[in-house]
């Protein structure tokens, strides 16, 4: 015998589909994409989106990699003098150095861990009225899901330098996760190490806005409290990378680096190698959470490997009379690529003593002067971006065949490129 008539079970079954079909609609509009749902393998079916700005125009685009196509256009109050990615990779970074303010644009792609399942977000991207203020944003640093921004202050209006830390979290409640105000202007850095920070100390003496040395904090709320002052000189000091055990930075006379054993941190120094030649110096380092290795910039555009648990600096020779414009990792710290003054890009194997898999022909004609195009590393698969400025198009890489693909045609002149989307680790 039925529990219930004909008519209503029809009606009660009408309604358990309706509320099934409810359950199961996604909109663009703060819903789960049709990919929620994986486990940890799970992996996001959206190429992500990039997010480009001009040279000297105020304009920022979003642009959407799966309808290659312009997704937003915004206008700011200036234009950007560097574009960066939040940690997690939902938000964009517009600095503004000589403004004193970073206005921050939402990708509109991202993911939450629900326990169970990973859930993946697609809405418009928007431009937030949360922005960052401070008096010269420059250096921007992100480890283990924390950023590190550095404000040099000025010296003529004596203002001191300091620190933001941010998170995506952090970000989308319009607030900092944590503040330092230093005693001085300097042209510093600073590497977020979870509940530590590592920034730079300029002595009373320097005669110039570069630091000297490093220091440690230890975050109490949302500051941070003084721990330790390094003693290594590290004169000059310019440019900074952490990986999982040390966070390096560039010296004048070498390169100084911070290993970090939990709550203990020690100081080491690495002399210039005999080879980088009068008058140079690292002054920018770069590297990947899954190497152990960085990898040292020296003007005119010579590469060092820089080894801490080997103490050694190493000279990276990939490419004979060329100046490199642009340095970047793939998403799995495997493949190094360089772009040369000349437009093209070199692939470097990082486990094969840096040897060239392929020289591509990218750009045709490169700008002879700063700003230079950005590369730009997705962190879904294995492409990178390159933005063509004379070429008004973004050239797109395919690093696992170290190819090019069909570029992607813009109606305006790119420069500055950074990725947002879902990171997609699978090895």
């Amino acid at each position: 015998m039925n529990a219930f008539p004909s008519a209503p079970r029809r009606l009660a079954a009408l309604l358990l589909l309706s509320l099934l079909a409810a359950c199961n609609s996604e909109t663009q509009q703060g819903k789960p994409s049709a990919d929620a749902g994986h486990d940890d393998d799970h992996a996001s079916s959206t190429l992500g989106r990039l997010a480009i700005s001009e040279a000297g125009a105020t304009a920022l685009r979003v642009y959407d990699l799966d309808k290659q196509a312009v997704a937003q256009s915004f206008t700011l109050a200036y234009a950007p003098s560097a574009l960066y990615a939040s940690p997690d990779r939902r938000y964009a970074l517009a600095i503004q150095r000589t403004q004193d303010a970073v206005q921050i644009v939402d990708g509109g792609v991202w993911q939450e861990d629900h326990g169970d399942h990973l859930h993946d977000y697609a809405e418009a991207p928007r431009l937030l009225s949360y922005q960052i203020n401070g008096v010269r944003p420059t250096h921007y640093e992100t480890h283990d899901r924390l950023a590190a921004l550095f404000m040099d202050g000025l010296v003529s209006s004596n203002s001191p330098a300091g620190v933001v830390t941010l998170s995506d979290a952090s970000i989308a409640a319009s607030r900092a996760e944590a503040t330092l105000t230093l005693d001085k202007p300097m042209h510093g850095t600073a590497e977020p190490r979870g509940e530590y920070l590592l920034t730079t100390y300029r002595a009373p003496d320097n005669t110039d806005t570069l630091p000297s040395q490093v220091e440690l904090y230890r975050r109490q709320g949302n500051s941070y409290q003084f721990v330790q002052r390094f003693d290594p000189p590290c004169p000059g000091l310019h440019g900074s990378y952490s990986n999982a055990k040390y966070s390096a930075f560039g010296c004048s006379d070498g390169v100084l680096l911070i290993h970090q054993d939990g709550a203990n941190f020690t100081a080491s120094k690495l002399a210039n190698p005999a080879d980088i030649g009068t008058g140079v110096r690292i002054g920018t380092i770069t590297g990947h959470h899954e190497q152990a290795r960085f990898v040292g910039i020296a003007s005119p555009g010579h590469l060092f490997e820089i080894d801490p648990d080997k103490a050694t600096i190493t000279r990276i020779n990939w490419a004979t009379g060329r100046t490199q414009r642009g340095v970047a990792f793939d998403r799995h710290g495997e493949q190094l690529l360089v772009l040369d003054d000349q437009g093209s890009v070199h692939v470097l194997d990082s486990a094969a003593a840096w040897a060239k898999r392929s020289s591509l022909s990218v750009i045709a004609s490169m700008p002879t002067a700063s700003p230079f195009p950005s590369l730009a590393i997705s962190q879904s698969d294995d492409l990178a971006y390159l933005a063509d400025p004379a070429g008004r198009q973004i050239a797109v890489i395919d690093i696992a065949q170290a190819s090019l693909r069909a570029p992607l045609p813009l109606n305006f002149s790119p420069m500055g490129l950074t990725w947002l989307g879902i990171a997609h680790h699978d090895h």
